[in-house]
């Protein structure tokens, strides 16, 4: 991936500098959820959960014979701690999980208590929360610790470190027999050229990154060994910084959708990988159950005198923003460009500025930017993408790093719709509360909808096969993608076997 450099944190509650595959490859989740197949759940360290006390209690059942890296065993005690690490500090709270306590009912039995019905939250709880060990992190600080040596319970362990390369080794002892079959993992902090400079001269097996001219500088002639898959995984959006008091006007944001031409994004900055997001950001095909029926048929359109008449009542002395992008995704840097000049059509002045990975990642969570360009986090339904971009509790102080809702929307209409849907199990009233927080996107616009958001994955067959494709979509394939990554190396067998 284009990195840049490495920072030595492998605590998988940070949200800011902490490695590729800390989550997935060393610490595991309870369950894993294929975003690709809604509704596909897979017991991982917990083989069942159960529902209680109206959606506010959730009782899961561990998996038995799981042992950490350092060879003590995994048991509730650890995932207990990890739920009440979130309470105690929340900051860590990634994913603002109303977590009243945990309790230890058996060594392979933990409930964990929630204030609200959170029903929706599950694949928060148990798909993206990576559990941690009690024994070694009740030692530390867990906000500031970094976990040099980290143990987990995963297929691989951290062996070597350096801010250029990091390495991780097959952990002998994992509970799936026989797996992994890849016995070790190096990965270099590349710049987004030295990815397809290494691609072209084969010298990567896995990367996750967008590749100008993939068929030229990948494929080369080889289809059956050099191999790319791009499903959509979520939204990239334009963030308003809503704390601007500019940006926060809705007919601000409204012209500047209506000045921004997605078409040509996706064809020139994208290269025609992706497409023009739906305007509730809801993804299609496949998510029409979840479509406001009064905006099934929506679509973006240019329309630069609409938008001029929009911004009549604005200072125009006041339309001038910085637009920051990370300067390593250069489809990106070429959006923004392109974004620049279709907003200088409608007299917003845009200055573009790229800036270090890490850097951008920092910003951005603590409010410090104008406009941005981000993509939205994925989850089992449209539901947990819009909960991520809109959800209230998620938006921090500026200055405070946030996990999600980084343009800072708050709205109470926005907040009832989300509570409506974690409080029920029925289907139709879950789909009728994501029809009403589309309808909220498409009207008010709390962020910018610009294209869906590919999972970049190009991969060779040539030492490893099994890899996700279109036919067999069983994880993202994104060596970037947690824990997806992780599934996909337990999925990967020698060629030839």
């Amino acid at each position: 991936m284009d990195a840049g450099t490495f920072q030595e944190d492998f605590n998988p509650f940070h949200l800011e500098n902490v490695n590729f595959g800390t989550t997935g490859m060393i610490y595991e989740t309870l369950e894993y959820f294929n975003k690709l197949k809604p509704g596909e759940v897979t017991p991982w360290l917990a083989t069942k959960h159960e529902w209680s006390n109206d959606g506010k209690s959730l009782t899961f059942t561990l998996r038995q014979g799981v042992k950490w890296s350092d060879g003590r065993p995994f048991t509730a005690d650890d995932v207990a701690f990890t739920f009440d690490t979130m309470k105690t500090y929340p900051e860590l709270n990634k994913s603002a999980l109303d977590v009243a306590g945990a309790k230890v009912l058996a060594p392979d039995k933990v409930r964990i208590d929630f204030t609200t019905t959170s029903y929706a939250k599950l694949f928060n709880i148990a798909g993206s929360s990576a559990i941690v060990a009690k024994h070694l992190f009740e030692k530390e600080n867990p906000v500031t610790f970094t976990n040099p040596k980290p143990v987990g319970t995963g297929p691989y362990k951290l062996s070597k470190f350096s801010a250029q390369l990091y390495e991780m080794v097959k952990n002998d002892a994992y509970w799936q027999p026989g797996k992994p079959q890849v016995p070790t993992l190096k990965f270099p902090a590349y710049t987004a050229n030295a990815v397809q400079n290494a691609l072209q001269q084969g010298e990567l097996d896995w990367a996750g990154a967008f590749v100008p001219d993939i068929q030229k500088i990948f494929v080369q002639g080889k289809p059956d060994q050099n191999k790319f898959f791009f499903p959509p995984e979520g939204v990239v959006n334009l963030l308003p910084n809503l704390t601007n008091p500019v940006l926060a006007k809705p007919e601000v944001r409204q012209a500047i959708s209506l000045a921004v031409d997605r078409d040509k994004l996706v064809q020139i900055a994208e290269r025609g990988y992706t497409h023009v997001a739906h305007p509730t950001t809801v993804t299609m095909p496949g998510g029409e159950a979840y479509l406001p029926p009064e905006y099934k048929d929506a679509a973006f359109k240019v329309d630069v005198e609409k938008a001029k008449e929009l911004l009549k009542g604005v200072d125009p002395a006041k339309l001038s923003f910085t637009l920051l992008v990370p300067s390593p995704f250069t489809d990106w840097v070429n959006c923004a460009q392109l974004i620049r000049e279709d907003l200088a059509k409608v007299g917003i002045k845009v200055e573009t500025r790229g800036v270090a990975f890490a850097d951008w990642v920092s910003k951005v969570n603590k409010g410090d930017y104008d406009l941005s360009i981000r993509g939205a986090d994925v989850g089992p339904t449209p539901y947990e993408q819009l909960r991520f971009l809109m959800y209230g509790p998620l938006a921090m102080p500026v200055g405070k790093a946030g996990s999600a809702n980084y343009e800072r929307w708050k709205d109470a209409a926005t907040d009832k719709l989300i509570a409506d849907y974690a409080a029920t199990e029925d289907l139709a009233k879950q789909q009728q509360a994501v029809q009403g927080l589309g309808k909220i996107m498409v009207e008010k616009l709390p962020v910018v909808p610009l294209f869906y958001s590919p999972s970049w994955a190009e991969f060779r067959t040539s030492k490893y096969t099994g890899w996700p494709s279109e036919q067999d979509p069983y994880a993202m394939p994104s060596p970037y993608s947690s824990p997806d990554a992780a599934v996909v190396l337990l999925h990967l067998k020698p060629a030839g076997t």
